[in-house]
């Protein structure tokens, strides 16, 4: 699926204007992390598919202390598990880990908005239909995200992922924007305004391709 050109200069001008707006605290986040834990990495890194499920790279600050990944059953790990960190805490409640994220939508591996990075190992056993959510360029905030998040179960998010790439628009984008505004400042509890789940099954997201009876 070709990415839309208004969309691939939002994120390039966008996720550049962010990036130089995050430069000051990169500094000061990656002096909080290695203060706290001086010999582990600086930065996490995975391998996640990207669009049309080519493996790429993700970074983001490190927030827990090196553990076993269980792949084919992972966890949602949430701010109080001992393995995160006191700086993680911080980090991951107000999503700051991810600003390195910002230099990947700049080089044009991920967008703004849209689908969350998935592994590789899980996109490789993901069904056809799931696997549908990799057409597109994965985001640094998406639909399930502002949705309820890890409240939701993984077949909920995914389901919310192929609508977004099946309802896109900038105006949707823009409002995914906005209420992760809202995640980040009062967190994911609250998040049930935007009916999602109701908004899915009024336009049918259960296709068997995209493009075909949406």
């Amino acid at each position: 699926m070709k990415t839309p050109l208004a969309k691939e200069l939002f994120d390039r001008v966008a996720g550049g204007v962010a990036l130089l707006a995050a430069s000051p605290l990169l500094p000061l986040i990656a002096l909080a992390v290695k203060l706290e834990h001086p010999r582990l990495p600086l930065l996490y890194s995975d391998m996640i598919a990207g669009k049309d499920g080519r493996p790429i790279r993700l970074w983001k600050f490190r927030t827990m202390l090196p553990h076993p990944i269980d792949y084919d059953n992972r966890p949602e790990i949430r701010g109080d598990n001992p393995l995160v960190t006191r700086v993680g805490r911080w980090l991951r409640r107000f999503k700051l880990d991810e600003l390195p994220q910002l230099a990947q939508v700049v080089l044009g591996q991920m967008s703004i908005v849209g689908p969350r990075p998935m592994d590789v190992r899980r996109y490789e056993r993901a069904s056809a239909f799931f696997k549908q959510r990799c057409l597109v360029k994965p985001g640094l905030t998406g639909l399930a995200q502002v949705s309820g998040n890890i409240h939701l179960s993984w077949e909920e998010r995914m389901e919310m992922d192929i609508w977004y790439i099946c309802a896109w628009s900038i105006k949707l984008d823009l409002e995914i924007i906005y209420r992760t505004f809202g995640v980040i400042v009062f967190g994911e509890e609250i998040l049930e305004a935007f009916a999602t789940s109701r908004r899915i099954r009024d336009h049918g997201v259960r296709v068997t391709a995209l493009g075909r009876g949406v």
